[in-house]
């Protein structure tokens, strides 16, 4: 075995190296950081490192995430701008275990983004990102069930927690059932409850004609045209894709500003006004680093914005992240919003994406387009006295809070008052 190059500064771990029953393994790997090696019942075995920082791993990540199973959402680019914005202003601590492939040369054979978010009710072991992630995961390599066995992930977990800093709770949110084509080894730990909310996307076809002409019928095609002409008349409509800065920091500065007029009338909480959550989006539409990951567009009628959308193109699939509409009168009766997503299914169909993703939410208009659901899980479990202290109340919660969401007659009622209220009601906001 060669040793591995990575390194990580984690000042606040101890140094540990565990080889049992390994026979000619070699010396040790250099790493500064808990360190772990199989075998797990079967070789080959697996090095386990765990990170505190991201900049030492940027090499295996995205090499890893260009290939592996994964979302968008467990990026390096997506996560590292998420902490460097959000993450660091929450106190969240990156704790990031790397799975490497002992047999392969240091290749990373898996990568879990997690981290510590500590609180007055103690230490939870969470997912960086948090719900900036619509999906929640870790990047797994395509062989990734050659190596560990789906019967052998539990072993492997408990591995892996051993060497984590101490915590009072896991929680693991907005689980997804499939991992890009490999089922998620997480869902195998138990302690499992359905997620409020679960996730929507319909299959593309080579053209946007043929896929239109499939999925809607006459009288929804009829509809459509209505709109159309409708919106027509307040001048020509276009989707504009912006390239320079200057023009994708305006249209991003739009989208928040008509968010932020539609979550007033709704009577929900800016999330645009908690600190970095701005500097987050933008960071990500107008960085080199990440280019060809967003996707900045704005619907112009009559040259004026009557729509914005922050979309994200990763693997094939386009993600419906963030979509606003103007709430002036002359645009906000004419249906800029359904118009524009049209239009942005057109542009995924013709640049190359089959899957359209409308992400988490079940929000009643995403049944006319899509035919697939994910269902979304959530693994909860104490691991202290003080752990379980605060999570049967936090059990109790996500019970009811799905159960509103699941329930039309419910739902329809908070969101009303919720609406009524007004900024009131921003203290009992329950989010997707």
């Amino acid at each position: 075995m060669k040793p591995l190059t990575q390194t990580t500064n984690a000042a606040k771990a101890t140094s540990r190296i565990n080889r049992p029953g390994i026979a000619g393994a070699g010396p040790a790997p250099r790493i500064d950081g808990r360190v772990i090696a199989g075998p797990w019942g079967a070789k080959p075995e697996v090095l386990l490192s765990v990170h505190d920082t991201f900049e030492a791993l940027r090499g295996a990540w995205t090499v890893l995430e260009r290939d592996a199973d994964c979302t968008a959402f467990q990026t390096y680019a997506w996560l590292s701008t998420w902490f460097r914005n959000i993450g660091v202003r929450e106190g969240i601590e990156p704790a990031i275990v790397v799975g490497w492939n002992a047999e392969g040369e240091g290749k990373a054979l898996f990568i879990l983004p997690l981290g510590l978010k500590h609180g007055v009710f103690g230490t939870r072991l969470v997912w960086l990102g948090g719900t900036f992630c619509d999906y929640q995961a870790p990047l797994l390599d395509r062989n990734f069930f050659r190596h560990v066995r789906r019967d052998q992930f539990k072993a492997l977990w408990a591995e892996i927690r051993s060497a984590l800093p101490e915590h009072d709770i896991v929680e693991l949110n907005r689980l997804p059932e499939m991992v890009g084509g490999q089922s998620n080894p997480f869902l195998g730990l138990g302690n499992l409850t359905a997620h409020a909310s679960g996730a929507h996307m319909t299959q593309l076809l080579p053209t946007w004609d043929a896929y239109y002409g499939e999925k809607r019928s006459s009288g929804s095609k009829k509809r459509d045209r209505q709109k159309r002409r409708k919106l027509e008349e307040a001048g020509a409509v276009e989707l504009v894709t912006p390239e320079s800065r200057e023009e994708i920091v305006r249209t991003v500065d739009e989208l928040i500003a008509q968010k932020a007029a539609t979550f007033a009338r709704m009577g929900v909480a800016n999330p645009f006004e908690k600190p970095g959550v701005r500097d987050f989006y933008m960071e990500l539409a107008t960085d080199a680093a990440a280019r060809g990951l967003v996707h900045v567009c704005r619907l112009e009628v009559g040259g004026k914005i009557a729509a914005a959308n922050w979309g994200v193109s990763f693997g094939g699939r386009y993600h419906y992240v963030l979509a606003s509409y103007a709430e002036q009168e002359e645009f906000a009766r004419r249906g800029p919003g359904m118009i524009q997503l049209m239009e942005l299914m057109r542009h995924a169909t013709e640049t190359g994406h089959t899957e359209f993703d409308f992400t988490i939410g079940d929000e009643a208009y995403k049944a006319d387009w899509c035919e697939v659901e994910t269902r979304l899980y959530d693994h909860v479990e104490a691991v202290t006295v003080r752990g379980w202290l605060s999570l049967l109340p936090a059990i109790a919660f996500r019970r009811a809070k799905r159960f509103i969401k699941q329930t039309p007659v419910l739902w329809d009622a908070f969101t009303r008052l919720r609406a009524a209220a007004g900024p009131l009601s921003r203290l009992g906001t329950i989010q997707a």
